[in-house]
């Protein structure tokens, strides 16, 4: 959605004297529009959700490292227990060229050049609650010559249904809403709140860079900054942790770096229909540490 078509809907649900206090909080993002294609119809190095990763020599297909005990029976009556470490490969959500990418960037938030790539829990083991799991994603940026790219193939022992679909995509800069809850609705009345979310706010199929969240559940901004500070936020401990107060006017700092939607086109289902989130403060953005992101799940 542009501009002009948030105008046009706003006036078409009777709701045009609110553009003026809506404008503002607007904020720019770069839509990404999939589209189901074969990889090999998928140049190397292009922007792609799904599908095989185009990754330099230096750069291997991200695993996860984890630790379990177990438990092993020793003659009738005794037993020991032991350490075992497993590999396993993560998910491979979309890689972004960010020459094709930051020509639509109005921000000018994200490098001029160079990849981005997304990989994620192939079991969506993690929610983005604990800290501990920060083995369970992994953005990498690298930049280099484009020509050193090579796809690589699906790890053998990485589940089928985490072997997602390709698709092409073609990019967008438009503009985006807050969700639900931001203050800046908080003038409307209560049949207008219906028309605004039933007929302007776009809720449809949403991969995107930068701009809102479009949130199932509640903001992530706050979230992030505690768990990135070791503080478990699977329940209210986190929240009601003496550090959360001093913690939470870093929340703004945060911004969105990826949303990716559950979609057929890629056979990407997060959770019962959600969405995966990757995040990372603004300044960590502007310089370039993305190995500082941070992810979030939600679904309904």
């Amino acid at each position: 959605m542009n501009i002009e078509e948030l105008k046009r809907r706003l006036n078409a649900s009777g709701l045009g004297k609110y553009f003026d206090s809506l404008q503002p909080a607007l904020r720019n993002t770069i839509r990404l529009y999939q589209t189901e294609a074969d990889d090999s119809d998928i140049g190397i190095g292009q922007t792609k959700i799904g599908g095989k990763p185009d990754l330099p020599k230096g750069i291997t297909w991200v695993t996860e490292t984890n630790t379990i005990e177990t438990t092993e029976k020793k003659f009738l009556i005794f037993s020991s227990k032991k350490q075992e470490t497993i590999t396993k490969p993560l998910s491979f959500i979309a890689q972004i060229n960010l020459t094709e990418v930051s020509k639509f960037d109005k921000d000018g938030l994200l490098p001029k050049s160079g990849m981005l790539y997304f990989f994620y829990s192939a079991e969506q083991e993690a929610w983005g609650f604990d800290y501990k799991d920060k083995n369970k994603f992994k953005v990498i940026y690298w930049n280099g010559d484009l020509f050193e790219l090579r796809r690589n193939d699906f790890p053998s022992d990485l589940p089928a249904y985490s072997c997602f679909k390709p698709c092409s995509v073609e990019i967008k800069s438009e503009i985006s809403l807050p969700s639900y809850g931001h203050e800046v609705y908080g003038d409307f009345e209560e049949e207008e709140d219906d028309k605004f979310w039933e007929e302007v706010y776009d809720d449809g199929n949403l991969n995107k860079l930068l701009g809102y969240s479009d949130n199932i559940q509640n903001d992530m901004e706050l979230e992030c900054e505690l768990v990135t500070n070791g503080l478990y936020c699977g329940d209210p401990s986190g929240y009601n942790d003496p550090r959360a107060k001093e913690l939470e006017p870093n929340a703004k700092n945060w911004r969105l770096l990826l949303q990716i939607d559950s979609n057929e086109e890629n056979g990407m289902m997060w959770g019962d229909v959600g969405r995966l989130y990757f995040w990372i403060k603004k300044d960590d953005l502007l310089n370039q540490n993305f190995d500082k992101s941070w992810f979030s799940l939600q679904c309904c």
